[in-house]
């Protein structure tokens, strides 16, 4: 630019020197476009009826090129009748004016528009369209269409507008035939595959990415090889460039990996140095590797941070573990020793909460298992942020630690985010034995942001009309204690008989330990029974008032109350009837078990085994007694399929149960889980048809049952489909049923 202004500068020594005492007449603006000419002025300091200067046009100069809109500027002068006349005479850049896109089916306008590095009213430069074309071929490339043809074409308006023109030939995606390795003779192809996120086609490809070659994922892929090596002792294997071969003939693309193994390695000598605080041997016993053992980069990670953990729990949180490795290459063996640098002693500092805008600090404060002014402790922290998660109030939660205000403290900063606690819904379902199922509530597990739960709610089907109305506080003022009152309303056609129950109840409990809970409920109601098939000793028309007292016990070590992976629910109840109206008494054990198996992939155990009888010369009042089938007990049956039943066939329920459930569960999200399951149960108890079931208890006189289903967190709370097909079919019962269920698993 300074090149040209010093031409200008003596283009315009020829007009002006000789004039250089001349005033300017006039000021004039030529070949601009889409620039307005009062715009060009506005910037321009030369003035008419001052003296012309050579150093003033300069500027001007300098200033319109700062617009950005021109690529050339000459200045003319001549003499006019009122002076010399100044002519700025620009030539414009191109603007961009319309981008259009032809052809592009598969992928979305926007898509493409966001992939350009230019857009309408920018200047236009001469790479820009072949740029365009490789962007837009890329694009295509990494969905998998290395047939795609891109042509750009740009025309000029006469308003210097560039127009641009993109025409796309899609063609068909290829997608990866083959992925090979060379190389691998001690790890085979399919485990290192099972390592990369780039895969082979495979038969549901339709329905994913898989099988889409893409550059910079591969590249990813390449260091993960590398890693699982390592994780298995060949500390010197490395993956190399790969070759790619793309077949545009028949549409295919093959991927071969060189593999260079080299030799495996072993742990040799493994040392720790001891402190006051943590011996050698609980250091070595944290890192879980022994002498001998395949030598493992993540095993040795995962060690260094059990031993971190081990002094986090003492109160060092910021201790620095380090493992110094020495590689042997005769032996072929890495010898590791600890070195640990524990520092000094923190206590925890100030607690602070960030994001609850609803939710009230004590309701979040009151999960912490640590206190300010207290020895830090890791275990305590990690079980905090299960408390909270557990109040299934936030979308997520955060725990970040700080150094405090002095070198020993150790701030802790929760951050959550809050998710919709109150709910308004309606939903309805379809099932065999209850047809249209009709449900909706009102509730709110937050009530004020105080962590209290109100809950209306209400089922209706051609089986059962329920309404139930809920009121719960889990941590009276705080403390561990919780209360709750319950009022219900329920109509139940159970075949051979109708029930009408209503009643209302009162909840305490107290948390004993971090995991242990018990609890002390009193319950009245009264149930009206009509329409009786059979009459019998236990079942006949008759109105009946139930007080009954009912200690519970749980014992809950999940992980995740919604979605767990690990840990253990036991549960035991017990219920006693007689200080008005029935005489009886019952007392069940309930206990589930989760463990993750290979990957995402979790088991799940469930059983329960209840029992219940009258007293006093009263029998078990049938309203009383147990019935199963459904989508929460044996799954693939109804309630008309399992236990005793009357002359007719109608089921009569049972005062002994059975119940075992197996389930192998995989989440595919946060909030969506598959799973498989096996199902075991059965009712015994006395009947006029006990031909399927026994009278007590019997290992090998069980319904059983196997099916599939999804259970999915929808706004409204957990949903579940379920369909199990019957092991043991009897005749006259469908093959198997499809289930449907709002609320939690077992």
């Amino acid at each position: 630019m300074f090149v040209l202004v010093f031409l200008l500068m003596s283009v315009l020594a020829s007009h002006v020197h000789a004039q250089s005492e001349g005033l300017v007449g006039k000021i004039k603006i030529k070949g601009n476009k889409r620039v307005e000419t009062s715009t060009l002025l506005y910037y321009i300091k030369t003035r008419e009826g001052e003296p012309l200067s050579r150093n003033q046009i300069s500027k001007d100069i300098e200033e319109i090129y700062g617009l950005g809109q021109f690529k050339d500027i000459r200045v003319e002068t001549r003499r006019g009748l009122k002076g010399l006349e100044v002519v700025f005479i620009v030539e414009e850049i191109p603007s961009i004016g319309d981008i259009q896109l032809y052809g592009n089916k598969e992928i979305d306008d926007n898509d493409i528009y966001d992939a350009l590095l230019f857009k309408r009213g920018e200047a236009f430069q001469e790479y820009m369209p072949s740029q365009a074309k490789e962007k837009i071929k890329s694009l295509y490339h990494e969905r998998g269409f290395f047939l795609a043809k891109v042509d750009v074409v740009s025309k000029i308006s006469n308003r210097n507008l560039i127009n641009i023109h993109i025409r796309v030939i899609e063609g068909e995606k290829i997608r990866i035939k083959s992925l090979r390795f060379s190389g691998n003779k001690k790890i085979s192809a399919d485990k290192l595959r099972d390592q990369m996120e780039t895969n082979q086609e495979s038969w549901f490809s339709f329905l994913d990415e898989s099988g889409i070659y893409k550059k910079d994922i591969l590249k990813i892929d390449l260091l993960r090889l590398e890693a699982y090596y390592q994780d298995h002792g060949y500390l010197r294997a490395t993956a190399q460039e790969p070759k790619i071969d793309i077949d545009k003939k028949n549409k295919e693309i093959n991927i071969l990996i060189p593999i260079n193994e080299g030799s495996k390695y072993r742990v040799g000598k493994l040392t720790s140095k001891s402190d006051d605080r943590v011996s050698e041997e609980d250091i070595l016993k944290a890192i879980q590797i022994k002498n001998g053992d395949i030598y493992s980069l993540a095993k040795v990670r995962q060690g260094i941070l059990n031993v971190s953990d081990l002094y986090s729990e003492r109160g060092f949180a910021f201790a620095d573990v380090s493992p110094l490795t020495k590689i042997n290459e005769n032996t072929r063996t890495v010898d590791v020793s600890i070195e640990v640098e524990r520092g000094r002693k923190t206590y925890v500092g100030e607690i602070s909460m960030v994001g609850n805008t609803r939710t009230q600090d004590n309701v979040i404060r009151r999960e912490f298992r640590l206190k300010e002014g207290e020895l830090f402790d890791s275990v305590k922290l990690r079980r905090t942020k299960q408390r909270i998660n557990n109040l299934q109030f936030f979308e997520d939660v955060k725990i970040d630690t700080s150094r405090g205000k002095e070198p020993d403290l150790i701030d802790i900063t929760t951050t959550v985010t809050e998710k919709p606690t109150g709910s308004v819904n309606v939903g309805a379902g379809f099932s065999s034995t209850e047809n249209l199922i009709f449900n909706a509530g009102i509730s709110q597990n937050n009530f004020l942001g105080r962590g209290q739960r109100v809950v209306f709610s209400t089922n209706l089907s051609s089986r059962r009309t329920d309404f139930n109305l809920s009121l719960t506080d889990p941590r009276i003022f705080d403390t561990e204690l919780s209360a709750g009152i319950d009022a219900f309303n329920r109509k139940t056609d159970y075949y051979s008989y109708k029930a009408r129950n209503t009643g209302a109840g009162i909840r305490f409990g107290k948390s004993l330990s971090e995991h242990d809970w018990a609890g002390l409920n009193y319950n009245f109601s009264h149930t009206k029974i009509t329409d009786v098939v059979k009459i019998t000793s236990y079942l006949k028309n008759e109105t009946r008032n139930t007080s009954r007292i009912s200690p519970t016990f749980i014992r809950d070590t999940r992980d995740n109350f919604l979605n767990p992976s690990t840990g253990s629910r036991h549960v035991v109840r017990f219920g006693l009837a007689g200080l008005g109206g029935a005489k009886f008494h019952k007392m069940s054990y309930e206990g589930s078990r989760y463990w993750p198996i290979v990957g995402k992939l979790v088991g799940m155990v469930h059983g329960m085994i209840a029992w219940a009888d009258g007293y006093a010369d009263e029998d078990l009042p049938a309203f009383e007694r147990y019935y199963m089938g459904g989508p929460k007990s044996l799954r693939g049956y109804t309630i008309r399929d399992v236990g005793p039943k009357d002359s007719e066939g109608n089921p009569l329920g049972g005062n002994q149960s059975l119940l075992l459930n197996l389930e192998l569960q995989y989440p595919f999200t946060k909030g969506f889980r598959g799973f498989a399951f096996y199902d075991r149960g059965q009712l015994y108890g006395a009947g006029d048809n006990i031909s399927s079931t026994s009278e007590t208890w019997d290992l090998l006189d069980m319904r059983d049952s196997v099916g599939v289903g999804l259970r999915f967190m929808s706004p409204f709370g957990p949903i579940g489909f379920a369909y199990g097909l019957k092991l043991d079919q009897a005749t006259g019962e469908e093959s198997g049923e499809f289930h449907f269920s709002a609320g939690n698993s077992f």
